[in-house]
């Protein structure tokens, strides 16, 4: 049994929320039972009516702490066999759906409702991770290094479909449709974990169908702003995953999408709406990728839909960075600021969640980025680490930003970075990175020592101690010594 320890904590902390009579401790690790039929014994539990706030907050509490403490040496998994780890993604998958259908009796008038949402966020992300390293303990096997995938086409299990949806590929899309994606850089990284819930997305897009059926996206980037293109400009774009949310009402999403569509089009005419690097919903002079959908919906309704239903909040110990980034947030007024994180559409009832897929080769990269930038955020919050870039590097983002207005050159780098990017916030990217890499570059190494993919638990050890042995190279007071620190240099107290 001891093969099956890690994925059975796993899927036991996701049931923990449902009616007291199924709301159970783990059980008995001797038991001989196969993990099939406690999976699917789990589904049927969760399906039952939750009842209290205070059991779906400390009961899935519990056993994500357990969770937590799971290693990948519980799972053989170079023994597991594909259909195995397929159905058990498969399952996984449908008892996502589950929970975020009993989302729909959540109201948030306590302290503890906003305590039980918090834990079926971590569970939903818990879950997501399962079978992320199911699927990469898949690829890890694969022969064929240079198997292509495509973007919201394929089968299960880096396709998976709702099966309330009819969903072949990204064909079969709806106008109104929103794409919740993630891109593949440290700076989309930083994005899905910024707020007080660490998520795994970083972009949203709105799909439009026009009169003649074309299929178009709008989009906001950090680079050139609003566009619209073809759908197909999406689909290339060669993100690490990407899931489709549908809203309850079709025909107010299609006019949300083409309010929408028309508006950044229209720009697009004369110059590109920038970038909201404040993220700032309220105020579409500028947009981010979410208040594309906001907005959108706003339009449509006259002002009368408000999404997501839940929006994200922010940790004290992020402001500096945040207000690097460019957010409109101070110390006086994180507690109340709020602001429409590309991952928050999962958690809204109104939205259904009907496809999600995943790029089975870039899954370790992006499962590497995710632990990358939770730690990092745990070392700021926690140790006061701050990025603190370097002569170098200041010069190579001043030239940058100066080289942006020279008429000539900046045509040339109009696709890198935007007028309105500050200077500030160049140097950050940059050194984020920089960091990242050199962290990134740690995990790689250990996960070859290892000869298998590593658990999250596994890449926090391995990230605290290569902190704690660079640190005290980086304090020793001797030049020479410090100048061989790896990463303190650009990263720390």
């Amino acid at each position: 049994m001891r093969n099956h320890l890690f994925l059975f904590f796993i899927v036991l902390s996701f049931y923990s929320c449902s009616n007291s009579k199924v709301w159970r401790n783990p059980a008995n690790i001797n038991e001989k039972k196969d993990l099939q039929t406690i999976i699917e014994e789990l589904n049927d539990a969760v399906k039952e009516e939750i009842t209290t706030s205070e059991q779906c907050s400390e009961g899935l509490s519990h056993y994500y702490k357990t969770l937590f403490k799971m290693t990948s040496e519980d799972v053989n998994w170079d023994q597991l066999e594909d259909n195995y780890i397929d159905n058990l993604i498969n399952k996984s998958f449908e008892t996502r759906l589950v929970i975020k259908e009993k989302l729909k009796m959540l109201t948030l008038n306590s302290e503890m409702d906003h305590k039980c949402l918090a834990s079926v966020k971590n569970s939903f992300r818990a879950l997501r991770y399962v079978e992320d390293y199911l699927i990469e303990i898949k690829e890890f096997k694969v022969t064929d290094q240079n198997k292509k995938y495509v973007n919201l086409t394929g089968e299960a299990p880096s396709f998976l479909v709702n099966s309330e949806f009819k969903m072949r590929d990204y064909k079969d899309l709806k106008s109104g449709d929103v794409i919740l994606s993630r891109g593949n850089a440290y700076s989309s990284a930083a994005i899905a974990r910024i707020g007080n819930n660490d998520m795994q997305f970083s972009h949203l897009s709105f799909v439009y169908i026009d009169e003649e059926g074309k299929a178009w996206t709008s989009e906001a980037h950090i680079e050139i702003g609003s566009v619209v293109a073809p759908i197909q400009t999406h689909i290339d774009q060669g993100n690490s995953r990407s899931v489709v949310f549908r809203y309850k009402d079709s025909a107010m999403a299609h006019e949300a999408a083409k309010a929408m569509f028309l508006k950044v089009q229209k720009h697009m005419k004369k110059k590109n709406i920038e970038y909201d690097f404040a993220m700032d919903y309220h105020d579409d002079e500028r947009l981010f990728c979410s208040e594309i959908i906001y907005a959108g919906f706003q339009m449509a309704s006259n002002g009368e839909i408000d999404i997501p239903l839940y929006k994200t909040k922010f940790n004290k110990g992020l402001v500096s960075f945040l207000q690097i980034l460019g957010i409109s947030i101070t110390e006086d007024n994180f507690e109340t600021f709020e602001t429409f994180a590309p991952g928050d559409i999962q958690f809204d009832p109104n939205f259904e969640m009907v496809a999600e897929w995943r790029n089975p080769s870039k899954i370790r990269d992006s499962r590497l980025k995710d632990m990358i930038l939770t730690k990092m955020f745990d070392w700021m919050e926690n140790l006061n680490y701050q990025l603190d870039p370097k002569f170098g590097t200041s010069v190579k983002s001043r030239a940058s930003w100066l080289l942006r207005r020279t008429p000539l050159v900046g045509r040339l780098l109009r696709n890198k970075f935007p007028k309105n990017m500050s200077t500030a916030q160049l140097r950050l990217f940059i050194v984020l990175d920089n960091v990242g890499e050199v962290l990134k570059t740690e995990l790689l190494k250990k996960q070859k020592e290892m000869k298998r993919p590593m658990s999250p638990i596994e890449m926090f050890t391995i990230l605290d101690q290569f902190r704690e042995k660079d640190y005290k190279t980086w304090k020793n007071k001797m030049r020479f010594r410090r100048n061989k620190a790896i990463f303190h240099k650009l990263f720390h107290p």
